[in-house]
């Protein structure tokens, strides 16, 4: 079994290709309804990029207490065994 991910738009409840790609006459699909007032995903990382900058940050206190929380979990974790041991 093969699956293939295609960007469609729904028009009056038809499923319409928002790309070059054909849809099947007939197929078995899952649709994924995206939010439609949240920004398109980056497709390429020139365009992620120029968003860096606009991302909402963390507050400093939630920031501190996460790297605390991943320096906790990697003290904990078990030293690393060589693949030549």
């Amino acid at each position: 079994m093969s699956y293939k991910t295609l960007e469609v738009t729904l028009d009056n409840g038809r499923v319409l290709p928002c790309g070059p790609e054909m849809l099947p006459a007939n197929a078995h699909a899952l649709l994924t309804l995206l939010d439609s007032s949240a920004p398109p995903a980056a497709r390429t990382c020139g365009e992620l990029a120029e968003r860096w900058g606009g991302l909402d940050r963390l507050p400093s206190d939630e920031g501190c207490a996460f790297a605390d929380d991943l320096a906790q979990a990697r003290a904990s974790l078990p030293p690393m065994k060589s693949a030549w041991d």
